[in-house]
């Protein structure tokens, strides 16, 4: 069997198994890359059939004539995983080798893998199992990176390694590879990939709605995909105007409005029922990772929104909070800062004022520490580009990072 009979017999192997995949493992693009020797003999660099961000399938004509049918067409599939679910976009890794790309490598594999195992498709020898390694499976590469770094020190102590190096490409980091140069600079544009993923997103809901198996990682990704998009200012407004309206909705009794029963109390004046109004604060993250262009456009949403409720103070923020602003419109706060970033230096400024805030409206991009417990106020953090996190006890409107009027 040629090269090319084996590359054609796994794609059907692969849409076979996963019939859900069918098109995106028929949109792989085989790159054959120059045989080093003559006969070819395997190359261990492409054991895993690299794959870039363009769909090109890197296929060494050596590992490929040594390779089952079957493992390439299950490299198929995990590459699939990569490239769908976006993992070079979600990379943290900066250019360079190092650990940090080999674990962000590893933590993608094992979001990708444990559907594959839940298929009943275990990866070749060598290639990293969250079961076999008793993590838990069905979470994202995200949360897997802490899980491995705490698992790779244990085995490290013990002399064991968590898997095999294997590098799937720049689909999983974004990095280019020297070996892309072969004939890759074609493959899939933006508009192609983005047709496929909706296409991909829209075949695994109807095999959701007939009831058909589909492991948890691809419900969690087509759901998430096929969910209609939320107006990012639809979203901060209704977020901000609830936590104005929680604290408005509080009453309490006060002597600057006497009652109007006065006289039914023989002489004593009682106080009268009042509504506060909320006051606000800002925190703002002027640590230079948020340009100004996209952070005022966001303080003349939140500005026009909470201002007329009541007071509206704001406090920029870095490594340090700077000194307090009272402003009556987004015009009027100046931007101070451009250090690192740290919320907890800004949050604690924002509780310890005086009077005590009733709202706070962080604006970050959600690259920092946060503090551990909720602040007294009710706390809005609008987290702006995709990257970032927020805490648990936030309400979170995400912001787009290219947001503009």
């Amino acid at each position: 069997m040629t090269v090319d009979e084996r590359i054609a017999a796994a794609r059907l192997w692969a849409a076979h198994r996963a019939p859900y995949l069918a098109s995106a493992v028929f949109a792989l693009r085989p790159v054959y890359l120059e045989a080093a020797t003559d006969p070819p003999v395997p190359d261990p660099e492409f054991r895993a059939f690299p794959t870039d961000t363009r769909w090109n399938l890197h296929v060494d004509p050596g590992t490929a004539l040594a390779t089952p049918v079957e493992e390439i067409g299950w490299w198929m599939l995990h590459h699939v995983g990569h490239l769908v679910r976006g993992h070079a976009a979600r990379s943290p890794v900066r250019p360079g080798p190092g650990a940090e790309a080999h674990r962000w490598n590893q933590a993608a594999d094992a979001e990708i893998n444990d559907d594959l195992e839940a298929e009943r498709l275990p990866g070749p020898a060598g290639v990293l199992s969250p079961s076999a390694l008793g993590l838990p499976v069905n979470r994202t590469a995200e949360e897997y990176v802490p899980m491995l770094d705490v698992l790779a020190d244990a085995l490290g102590n013990g002399g064991r390694a968590l898997s095999e190096a294997i590098d799937c490409g720049s689909a999983v980091d974004g990095m280019d590879r020297s070996y892309q140069d072969t004939g890759s600079g074609d493959g899939l544009t933006h508009l192609d990939r983005e047709l496929l993923e909706r296409s991909i997103a829209a075949g695994i809901q109807d095999r959701i709605s007939a009831r058909s198996e589909i492991p948890s990682g691809w419900r969690r990704w087509a759901t998430e995909r096929t969910r209609p998009a939320i107006d990012w200012r639809a979203r901060l407004g209704a977020m901000i105007r609830r936590g104005l309206s929680t604290t408005a909705g509080q009453v309490d009794f006060s002597y600057a409005r006497p009652s109007r029963r006065a006289g039914a109390y023989h002489g004593v004046i009682p106080p009268a029922m009042v509504r506060p109004a909320p006051d606000t604060v800002l925190v703002i993250d002027t640590s230079g990772s948020v340009t100004n262009d996209v952070l005022r456009l966001l303080l003349a949403e939140v500005t026009g929104i909470a201002r007329p409720s009541g007071r509206l103070r704001a406090i920029c923020c870095d490594v340090a909070a700077h000194p307090v602003q009272t402003v009556r419109r987004a015009a009027d706060i100046e931007l101070t800062g451009g250090g690192g970033t740290d919320m907890r230096a800004g949050l604690t400024a924002a509780a310890a004022l005086r009077p005590r805030p009733d709202l706070i409206v962080v604006l970050t991009d959600g690259e920092t520490p946060w503090p551990e417990h909720r602040p007294p106020a009710h706390t809005v953090v609008c987290l702006i580009g995709d990257g970032g996190h927020a805490p648990a006890w936030a309400s979170v409107a995400r912001i787009p990072e290219g947001a503009r009027r």
